[in-house]
C-alpha cells in the first residue's frame, strides 16, 4: 500500500497469478467444494478419520485440524478468509460491505464456469477485477489444503493405518503433451476411400513385428 500526501491518495496494490493458470488450478480444486463430489472435503476427512480410529491422539489431532481448515472455505461458512469490501466512485456513495469469499464465489461460478446468472446482484458493483482478485485467494487456499490433506493421508498410508494400494499415490493423473503411439497395422488410400474399403484393407494388412499386444499405447 502506498500513501501520496500531497495528494491524499492511497493505493493497494496486488500480484495476482496469470488468469489461464488460475482457471487451470481453480477447475482442478473445484471438486474439493462441492457437496455432491466424491472429493468434496469433508467426505475426504470423513473417510480418513474412520482409518485412525485407534490412532494415537497427535494422529487424531492433525486430522481435526485439517478437517477444521477446510471448513471456513465452504460458501455457506460466514467467515472471511481475509477481507471484505465496498466499492464505488470516488465522488459517489459506496456500495454494500461484501466478503471476499462472496466475491470468490461469484468468480468461481459466475465468471469462470458461467453457472450463476444472479452473481453480479450480490457483488454490488465489484468488477471481474475484483471478483478475480477474490477467486485467487479462494483457490489458493484450496490448493494448500488439498496438499496437506494429501500428505497427510501419505503419513497414514507410511504407519499401516489406510492399507490402499500403491498404485492410488502413484497413477498418472495428467495427459502428457505428446503421445508416441506404435502403430499395429496401417492402410493407405486415396482420397475419398469408404470406410468400409479402410477397414478391408486394415483387416488384411499385416502387423507390425515390434508391435506388442500388450502395449496400451498400441493402436
Amino acid at each position: 500500500m502506498t500513501f501520496d500526501p500531497e495528494s491524499g491518495k492511497a493505493t493497494m496494490s496486488w500480484d495476482l497469478p496469470d488468469e489461464e493458470t488460475l482457471d487451470s488450478l481453480a477447475a482442478r480444486c473445484r471438486p474439493f467444494l462441492l457437496k455432491g463430489d466424491p472429493v468434496y472435503h469433508a467426505k475426504v476427512t470423513n473417510a480418513l478419520g474412520f482409518f485412525i480410529q485407534d490412532a494415537p491422539d497427535a494422529i487424531r489431532e492433525d486430522h481435526r485440524k485439517i478437517r477444521e481448515s477446510w471448513r471456513p472455505l465452504d460458501p455457506g461458512d460466514r467467515r472471511t478468509l481475509g477481507y471484505e469490501s465496498r466499492t464505488g466512485f470516488v465522488a459517489g456513495e459506496l456500495g454494500e460491505l461484501v466478503t471476499d469469499k462472496e466475491l470468490a464465489y461469484a468468480w468461481l461460478y459466475g465468471d469462470l464456469v458461467h453457472a450463476d446468472d444472479g452473481a453480479d446482484d450480490r457483488v454490488h458493483g465489484h468488477d471481474i477485477d475484483a471478483r478475480f482478485q477474490a477467486g485467487a485467494l479462494l483457490i489458493a487456499n484450496v490448493a494448500v489444503r488439498a496438499i496437506g490433506t494429501l500428505n497427510f493421508l501419505r503419513h497414514l498410508q507410511r504407519e499401516g493405518y489406510t492399507g490402499l494400494e500403491e498404485g492410488v499415490f502413484t497413477e498418472r493423473v495428467i495427459a502428457r503433451t505428446r503421445r508416441d503411439l506404435t502403430l499395429a497395422k496401417f492402410a493407405i488410400a486415396p482420397v475419398g476411400t469408404t470406410v468400409t474399403a479402410l477397414e478391408a484393407l486394415l483387416d488384411g494388412a499385416t502387423a507390425h513385428p515390434d508391435a506388442d499386444d500388450s502395449d496400451p499405447e498400441a493402436t
